[in-house]
């Protein structure tokens, strides 16, 4: 048995027919998974803009609601035609987005008032201003309410596959007899002894999903990476996994393997790509070569 075994290699070949697997997958579980998932954001963004509209009168007060129910900043940001970021509107109040002081939420209130959407809320832009039928109250409510959920469904599905990925991860280590400890700052070996692994950690100032202490003294700092797209993917994998890899590379002199667990949609030759890089893969679907891996290590 080799003391410093490396993880397998794939071919384009491969990788090819990998890449067609994750991809079929993710096709088959998105539409279920992702209905599930807006079902339940649009309705508790229906709560939210429903309370957004009684608290300001349908929007005639709005200058004091948020004051009193800051809880509903996020949900009045979709109010604007079209929605502000939480960046953008930290940059254009002149408030960063932790301030919750009274001059920070007025200067966020005036800029939000400033651009509500007149389609969705007609009854404040007639001369004179009116009070909106129920029809509109409600269409207005649905409408928002649907911005809402899309966005926050997108981050929801995204973190719920990332749980799902690491899960799969951590299973397969503790089969291999591997224990989980808690999450810490990894600057030297020292800091995760061989036999450990911990959730997402600092690993030499980058974030490592699943960081693991080899029992050949080596570390595996393993990324889990989901895309439904090409081109995001080729961002999280070509880049940010293969600019860790390097960083990891040279804070522990080359003794640190740097893997990617894919799940989604990525076009084989980002993948190779990725892998001369010295980023070794592993596929979501079959996790059967990382056992492997971790049984040559011992």
């Amino acid at each position: 048995m080799k003391r410093f075994p490396e993880p397998i290699k794939w071919t384009i070949g491969e990788i090819e027919a990998e890449t067609a697997i994750a991809r079929e997958l993710y096709a088959q579980r998105r539409p279920a998974e992702g209905r599930d998932v807006y079902r339940i954001a649009v309705a508790e963004a229906r709560h939210e803009v429903r309370e957004l509209l009684d608290a300001s009168d349908d929007l005639f007060d709005f200058g004091n609601v948020l004051q009193a129910r800051k809880t509903l900043l996020d949900a009045a940001r979709y109010l604007d035609a079209p929605p502000i970021s939480a960046a953008d509107l930290a940059t254009v109040s002149g408030h960063g987005e932790s301030s919750m002081t009274p001059k920070a939420m007025a200067a966020r209130t005036a800029v939000i008032g400033a651009g509500l959407d007149p389609d969705r809320f007609p009854w404040l832009f007639e001369t004179p201003q009116r009070r909106p039928t129920d029809g509109e109250r409600r269409a207005a409510i649905d409408s928002t309410a649907s911005m809402i959920a899309a966005q926050r469904a997108t981050t929801v599905l995204r973190n719920m596959w990332a749980k799902r990925q690491e899960k799969a991860v951590a299973d397969i280590l503790e089969q291999n007899r591997y224990t989980q400890v808690k999450r810490r700052r990894i600057d030297s070996f020292a800091d995760l002894p061989a036999g450990l692994f911990c959730p997402e950690s600092m690993v030499f100032g980058q974030k490592s999903d699943v960081p693991v202490g080899l029992r050949n003294g080596r570390y595996l700092l393993i990324e889990c990476k989901v895309s439904g797209s090409a081109v995001n993917s080729y961002k999280r994998l070509n880049h940010e996994t293969v600019n860790k890899r390097d960083t990891w590379e040279k804070g522990f002199a080359a003794q640190a393997y740097t893997a990617a667990v894919l799940g989604g949609v990525f076009r084989p030759v980002n993948v190779l790509a990725a892998q001369e890089r010295g980023v070794y893969i592993f596929w979501e679907h079959d996790l059967t070569p990382l056992a492997a891996f971790l049984d040559q290590v011992g």
